[in-house]
């Protein structure tokens, strides 16, 4: 992935990436050597470079003409990311507090089958339902990503502040390259009332996380992985009040995980080894 889409997800227009690249090939730049080099108006360059200067990317030579120089990088990059970050924080707990009042949460009555598609929507769903569980949590996990990992396990310790029994088995896919490590995977076990780690090649697993919940959800999620280990892409089918899936679940999955602890040791405790 190249610098220029690297920055257009940190949140850089197309036009503010390539000026600001361009301007750290050349060191440093007139608007008019930048707007001929990315053939782009010099007044869009300006605009442009007034922005960075915002940022703490660029600072201005007093010369005549004007000449740019970009900051260090290795220095400008983290903190424009730390101050974006502060800024998004504030955004995130005002929206925390205003869209809860507009979401329509009877909506989910009217349909029973739910589609999502991408490794963020999945692991949103999964926390979603783990959030709304109230009684009990069967869930198998055939990867957990260390970026996802401490959402998790925050879940899973607000699970057991509920006084909500958790059932949780987790496979170490040994496909998987940016997996959870062991020692994350154990601390799921501290709030799980029924835990147990499934070795990397005990058995052949496909990559699924699947959830039950308080015998009226089901959630069957599928990862697609590439041939080096990365996870592509993944798709979720979350099964609402459907009662011949709820049934369905409701004999397979207590005698299925008691079948696991049984095979693989029960307890953190059981499978340090």
């Amino acid at each position: 992935m190249t610098a220029e889409r690297l920055l257009l997800r940190l949140g850089f227009t197309e036009t503010e990436a390539r000026v600001y690249t361009e301007l750290l090939r050349k060191g440093t730049a007139t608007a008019g050597e930048l707007a001929r080099a990315t053939r782009h108006s010099r007044t869009q360059v300006y605009e442009i470079l007034e922005k960075l200067q915002h940022r703490g990317l660029v600072e201005t030579h007093p010369a005549r003409p004007l000449r740019f120089r970009a900051l260090d990088p290795v220095v400008a990059l983290p903190a424009f990311t730390s101050h974006k970050k502060r800024e998004l924080e504030v955004v995130e707990r005002a929206l925390l507090r205003l869209l809860p009042e507009v979401w329509n949460t009877g909506s989910a009555e009217d349909a029973g089958v739910f589609i999502g598609r991408g490794v963020e929507k999945v692991y949103v769903k999964v926390l979603e339902m783990l959030e709304q569980a109230e009684e009990r949590v069967y869930t198998f996990m055939g990867w957990v990503s260390g970026e996802e990992s401490r959402g998790l396990l925050e879940a899973f310790q607000r699970l057991r502040e509920r006084g909500v029994e958790l059932h949780l088995a987790v496979h170490q896919n040994p496909h998987f390259r940016d997996g959870a490590g062991r020692e994350m995977l154990l601390r799921f076990g501290e709030h799980a009332s029924r835990f147990c780690i499934i070795p990397p090649h005990a058995i052949p697993l496909p990559p699924l996380k699947i959830l039950y919940i308080d015998a009226r959800d089901v959630c069957i999620a599928f990862g697609d992985f590439l041939e080096t280990g990365t996870l592509r892409d993944a798709i979720s089918v979350h099964y609402h009040r459907i009662p011949a899936v709820c049934a369905v679940a409701k004999r397979i999955a207590a005698p299925y995980f008691r079948e696991i602890y049984a095979r693989f040791g029960e307890g953190a405790d059981d499978n340090r080894g």
